[in-house]
């Protein structure tokens, strides 16, 4: 007795179902209102950052590190970028750009002595480009599109990093 093609692949998700059902209680919302990330929300100072990158950054790092209202943490992020031609038309001119932006970030905390030091701190990297056209217009508001996406994208990083590893820096009960 032979099984058919769809028996088959019911048992199989069947199969891969059950497997799958322990691990489900291993995973936790990482914003819950019980979580560390939830207590630390507006208790980081956002950093000032320079250009339009800095702005956005600060922007995305708002939304998900929330406004600072009693910081006790604060954040510093310098942010450096690198922009490249790649493909070179037989004119010579450029027309595919990557721009690679780098941050590296250091989240300052209250010491037990008093003192302030870093208590987290990381490197992210993100990489997006784009086409430069004839057009100055088309080409310069190109690079400012990248340029937003490059520094949301370094924002969710560096937010992700700081609220998965939140566990450490939640507020002591006085």
């Amino acid at each position: 007795m032979s099984c058919s093609e769809p028996d088959r692949r019911g048992r199989r998700a069947l199969l891969l179902a059950a497997l799958a059902m322990p691990l489900a209680g291993c995973f936790r919302p990482m914003l819950a209102e019980t979580e560390p990330a939830t207590a630390l929300r507006g208790r980081i100072a956002l950093p000032p950052v320079d250009g339009r990158i800095g702005y956005h950054l600060t922007l995305r790092l708002e939304e998900r590190l929330g406004q600072p209202q009693a910081p006790d943490h604060r954040l510093e992020v310098t942010v450096t970028t690198t922009d490249r031609g790649l493909a070179i038309a037989q004119d010579n001119s450029v027309t595919r750009r990557t721009v690679t932006a780098t941050a590296q970030w250091r989240l300052i905390g209250p010491a037990e002595d008093g003192s302030r030091g870093p208590v987290l701190s990381g490197r992210e990297v993100t990489r997006s480009g784009y086409n430069a056209t004839t057009s100055l217009f088309a080409s310069r508001v190109a690079a400012r599109t990248v340029e937003r996406r490059l520094a949301e994208d370094l924002a969710e990083r560096i937010s992700r990093d700081i609220l998965a590893r939140a566990d450490g820096l939640a507020p002591r009960a006085s």
